[in-house]
Order: structure tokens, then C-alpha cells, then sequence
């Protein structure tokens, strides 16, 4: 069994003990992502310092995002939101949200964001870590969970928190190797690694350098 990568309480962990927040800000050089390859070595160092950028630059700050559905799922955290805000790489172009964020909360803030971190976190560890669909779906939503996996059995699962609190005792049980979903994910999840990678590189560069798809990515 390999070691898990989560969070708790918007705190890094490894093996469900929290770890010491480490730096993210230019740790890697200025050109290292220029060329649009993301994908780094899956060190322990890597992998802490890139999933610590991302509970900084999204789970935290935006916490737990609902919006109400007419028919079917009740409650559906808000993938517009996300996208509003972060399906663009400009910053500075993005429009004012039609929704309302809460104040981020400590309790089930991560509940939502499976599908973005994922395919976030996966332009980065694509050659070690695949992505997973676990095979017990949350009530509330009827939404399976994902996380990343490679052979060894390491898992980054920043978002298990949510069905933890659900109280899902089969979480990971059974999951289902895929290949990264494609249009809002694909689009948003460039995005969001673009601010990413400029943070940990302390540089600014051009987004369309970036590949949007899976397919096009893995084969750099």
C-alpha cells in the first residue's frame, strides 16, 4: 500500500496526518513550463508543493459553491462558478459570477471539486498517476468520486474529505481506470494549471502553449 495525499480542513496531509504547508511561490525556473509541457517529476516534493498550490489558489479561498437544480440532483456544486472564474487564463477578463461565494468553511469545504483538481493535478503527474472513478456514488448528487493513482498504489485524493464526512466507508473501492473527461473540465483544468504554473515558476507566459486535451498532452 502506498501513501495517500489529502486534505483536511483545507490542511495538506499524507497518510491522514497533516504535514507542514510548503512553499510554492518560484520554486521551479522561470522557463520550466513556457514550452507548455506541465508535466514534472512525481517526487514527494513535487507532488506536496503542487497540490498545497492548488488548496491555496482554489479550495480555500472559494470553499463549498452550490447551486440549485430544477430537476434531478438537488444540489450540485457549482461547476459555472468554476468556470466563470477560471475557464479563461486571463484573470483580468473573467466575468462577474451569477452566483453568490460563501465564505469558505472548514466543514466539507473540498465537497465539488473531485472532477477539476483531478484533471488539474493530472497535467502535472499524467506519466505516473492515472485518473480514477471510484464506484460508490454520494446520494446527494449521484456523483462518483475521482482521485489520481499510480502502480505503486499512491493516491492523491485532495477531496476525499467530502465523502469521508458522508461517511462512505468503501470510498475507493473497485475504481475504475479513464482517461481525463474532455470539454468544460478539459478547458477549466487548463486554465487553472496556467495560474498554477506561473505561480510556481514566478513567471508569466502564453496559455495557448498549453495542450487543452488529454489526448494531445500525454503524447509530449
Amino acid at each position: 500500500m502506498g501513501f495517500l495525499i489529502s486534505s483536511h480542513s483545507g490542511h495538506l496531509c499524507v497518510d491522514g496526518k497533516r504535514v507542514l504547508k510548503p512553499l510554492t511561490d518560484g520554486l521551479f525556473p522561470s522557463d520550466q513550463f513556457c514550452d507548455g509541457d506541465l508535466s514534472i517529476p512525481s517526487t514527494d516534493r513535487n507532488i506536496l508543493t503542487v497540490s498545497q498550490c492548488f488548496l491555496d489558489l482554489y479550495i480555500n479561498p472559494m470553499g463549498m459553491l452550490q447551486e440549485s437544480r430544477s430537476k434531478g440532483k438537488k444540489w450540485l456544486h457549482s461547476t459555472s462558478e468554476i468556470e466563470i472564474k477560471f475557464g479563461k487564463s486571463s484573470p483580468a477578463k473573467e466575468k462577474e459570477s451569477p452566483l453568490k461565494s460563501p465564505t469558505p468553511t472548514a466543514d466539507n469545504q473540498t465537497r465539488g471539486w473531485h472532477l477539476f483538481t483531478i484533471h488539474t493535478l493530472h497535467r502535472f503527474f499524467w506519466r505516473d498517476f492515472d485518473c480514477i472513478r471510484g464506484s460508490q456514488k454520494l446520494e446527494e448528487t449521484d456523483d462518483y468520486h475521482w482521485w489520481l493513482e499510480n502502480s505503486s498504489g499512491d493516491m492523491i485524493d485532495l477531496t476525499e474529505e467530502q465523502y469521508r464526512i458522508t461517511k462512505i466507508p468503501t470510498l475507493r473501492e473497485s475504481g475504475k481506470r479513464l482517461l481525463p473527461l474532455g470539454h468544460r473540465y478539459a478547458a477549466t483544468s487548463k486554465a487553472m494549471a496556467h495560474r498554477m504554473t506561473e505561480l510556481l515558476s514566478s513567471n508569466q507566459y502564453d496559455a495557448s502553449m498549453i495542450d487543452q486535451y488529454a489526448n494531445a498532452y500525454m503524447k509530449r
